[in-house]
């Protein structure tokens, strides 16, 4: 059981480290506060930027603030549980299981 727990842990970090959220130079400068990180809800789109785990996690702790002035439920949804994601990640990093 631990094995596939372990297992599974690993796939979701490498699957997080391997999905990169960046912003080109100019569209980074367009996003305001009532524009969409359109970087942060389809990474795969802006490969550009590279940012590192806790910039990711300002991040979408920023654009999970504007709400429903800029996004629709279901991405608040998408960035939330990217968010998620990013800090199981960061904490599996620091304080993760070292057996």
């Amino acid at each position: 059981m631990k094995v596939w727990r372990r297992v599974g842990t690993m796939a979701l970090i490498a699957a997080l480290l391997l999905a990169p959220a960046t912003v080109p130079a100019g569209e980074q400068a367009r996003v305001g506060e009532t524009e969409k990180d359109l970087c942060l809800l389809d990474s795969e789109s802006c490969p550009d930027r590279k940012d590192d785990i806790l910039q990711i996690i300002e991040r979408l702790k920023r654009e999970i603030a504007k709400g429903e002035k800029v996004y629709t439920l279901k991405e608040i949804k998408r960035l939330e549980r990217k968010l998620e994601d990013y800090e199981f990640l960061l904490w599996m990093l620091l304080y993760g299981p070292n057996d």
